[in-house]
């Protein structure tokens, strides 16, 4: 499949432009053209005429006895001195007869490159054959040798007595070189104008094409990750809308791509990508069904005194890892470090059938996964060994940010949240306790044992308590 080409803006923009220059400069030429040839045509025609009339009347002032054109003889040899244009002079009689006649021989020369006295004594025959409407073979062939000629024939007809006819061959041999001159200089400015008009129209273009070629190579940045795009554009023009546009969608996009790296925090990359692309998340605040889990370590706090504090956090953040890898590997969201406890939350923002099920598997993998921790940190060499103990409570919560205006945080708050937290404490090392609301979301994936009633904080009526039973 070939590749479609390309025409660049500023292509476009010129080609444009040159069109429509060439299209109003050739209307112009055209009609400034030939109203210029229909002026000097008509002025030729007034011309040829006048002088036909003249001579004319000159062969009228003869009288009686005298040669009626003998006055027109004379003038006949200034005719072509007066008018250059004038090429022949014939008169003719009442009976066709030629009585004399006149050739400019100079410009029979410029047309023809004839001025044989052939040539020059067929002019006034075809002149008189066309008067007779004869030979017109004869005619037309000695009169497409001059060219182009406007051809004048003045009756001679005083008092209603006909005595011949004036005939007077204008020439538009030098008109027609004057044409052709003025349309070649029109021409040549016409190409002038297109070639300007291109220049300026690339000109032109090139000021509209730069910021829109600013804001494609930002776009391109953009596309390929680079968020860090702000393209300056004061046309005060659609383009400085478009541009102002564009930085408004990076900005946007700024703003999702922190969303996403908050929820990422919290939750797994999965999860993230999906509440973004699902648009199911609200931070304003909401009533929502979740389980609670917090998990502790025990004796922690003891075991730091006698570590130097760039220990501490070694081991923490080694140990955070590991856990938070398991809750996310549940779609679980981290919803705080506490000291060296967490605190995760199953069933928002995003929620699942599941959650509780989810929960209490996530809290016997991260026992799993302490043991294999210890057991990496004994084969080190490491005097280090952690037990932790979970505790997971089921039921209504509020989840949104929540925080001040410089600082908001995303979790959950409720009677639930308080509960996991206050069952956590009754753990031992090792040991996983659930509410009864959890208790009975996997009674049948799990196995449990039921402890003692306890009292609780904040609960006036003692709660059943379950043991999870698992193997590591």
């Amino acid at each position: 499949m070939k590749k479609p080409i390309i025409l660049s803006l500023k292509v476009k923009l010129g080609l444009l432009v040159a069109i429509i220059i060439m299209i109003i400069m050739t209307i112009v030429t055209y009609t400034s053209v030939i109203r210029q040839e229909k002026s000097m045509r008509n002025e030729m025609r007034s011309k040829a005429i006048n002088m036909a009339q003249i001579t004319g009347a000159l062969a009228l002032l003869g009288g009686n006895g005298e040669d009626p054109w003998a006055f027109a003889k004379q003038f006949l040899k200034f005719a072509p001195q007066l008018d250059s244009n004038i090429l022949y002079v014939v008169i003719t009689d009442a009976k066709n007869n030629i009585i004399d006649s006149e050739i400019n021989t100079s410009l029979l020369k410029a047309i023809t490159g004839d001025d044989s006295q052939k040539l020059q004594n067929q002019i006034p025959q075809a002149v008189k054959e066309r008067l007779l409407k004869l030979s017109p073979s004869f005619v037309e062939n000695v009169f497409d040798k001059l060219g182009h000629i406007l051809p004048i024939d003045v009756i001679l007809k005083p008092a209603d007595n006909f005595i011949g006819t004036m005939s007077i061959g204008y020439s538009l041999y030098k008109f027609d070189s004057s044409v052709k001159t003025a349309r070649t200089i029109t021409l040549l400015f016409t190409l002038g104008f297109i070639v300007v008009g291109i220049l300026a129209s690339f000109g032109l273009s090139l000021n509209i094409t730069k910021p829109i070629y600013k804001i494609v190579d930002a776009m391109k940045k953009v596309e390929q990750g680079d968020l860090n795009q702000h393209v300056d554009v004061k046309t005060k023009d659609e383009i400085q809308m478009l541009a102002s546009s564009f930085n408004f969608m990076v900005e946007g996009l700024k703003e999702r791509e922190h969303i996403k790296h908050t929820f990422k925090r919290y939750v797994s990359e999965h999860v993230a990508e999906r509440l973004i692309k699902e648009r199911e998340v609200s931070i304003t605040g909401e009533r929502k069904t979740a389980t609670i889990l917090f998990q502790d370590i025990r004796g922690f706090t003891s075991m730091s005194e006698q570590m130097s504090p760039e220990e501490v956090v070694a081991i923490l953040n080694e140990y955070f890892t590991a856990m938070v890898d398991v809750i996310f590997g549940y779609e679980g969201t981290l919803d705080k470090y506490i000291g060296d406890a967490i605190m995760a939350v199953f069933g928002t923002p995003y929620s699942h059938q599941d959650d509780p099920l989810r929960a209490v598997k996530t809290a016997v993998d991260l026992q799993r996964t302490l043991k294999n921790l210890n057991t990496k940190w004994k084969g080190e060499g490491k005097d280090r060994f952690l037990a932790v103990g979970c505790g997971i409570a089921t039921g209504p919560v509020v989840a949104g940010s929540i925080g001040s205006e410089k600082r908001l945080e995303y979790t959950v708050i409720g009677d639930t949240v308080n509960l996991a937290s206050r069952i956590e404490g009754l753990t031992k090392g090792g040991q996983i306790l659930i509410c009864e609301n959890t208790y009975k979301a996997v009674k049948d994936y799990i196995s449990t044992k039921p402890l003692d009633m306890v009292y609780v904080k904040g609960k006036r009526e003692p709660q059943q308590i379950y043991e999870v039973l698992y193997e590591l």
